[in-house]
């Protein structure tokens, strides 16, 4: 650990119910109408509006017959703010910042223990400052 905090990163629950959906040719308003929900709320879940209860996860991995982690997963938020800003601006902004580029777009594919092992509290706000965001919103001190 570089610092003298833990700190791992904020995530979001992703849904991949649209895609399995997609693959086994199943609509939206069967998983609905299976799960005991209107459609719009299998909408929201497929666009990450919405977290699911455990009682209609487990409905939802029944229907679509997948565990419910293979369904649902947590992801951190830097990768899609990172994914989200092209490449060019990505350089600029690590030029700004003095930090390499690979080393921004390492971020990414890191575990939380890794975070706290490669990277400095001081880093890490500078990085999120430059990404137009606060520590706060990408990352947690425990």
């Amino acid at each position: 650990m570089v610092g003298s905090l833990l700190i791992e990163f904020q995530k979001k629950l992703v849904s991949r119910i649209k895609d399995l959906r997609d693959k086994q040719s199943l609509s939206q308003q069967e998983l609905a109408k299976f799960a005991r929900v209107s459609r719009q709320t299998i909408y929201y879940l497929e666009r990450g509006q919405s977290n699911p209860s455990l009682s209609l996860s487990l409905k939802i991995a029944k229907f679509l017959k997948k565990p419910v982690e293979e369904i649902f997963y947590d992801e951190p938020i830097i990768r899609a703010v990172i994914e989200n800003i092209k490449v060019g601006d990505l350089k600029a902004i690590a030029n700004e910042l003095g930090i390499n580029y690979d080393r921004i777009m390492k971020l990414c594919d890191l575990t939380d223990e890794q975070l706290s092992e490669m990277y400095t509290e001081e880093e890490l706000i500078k990085i999120a400052n430059g990404l137009g965001k606060s520590f706060e919103e990408l990352f947690l001190e425990i």
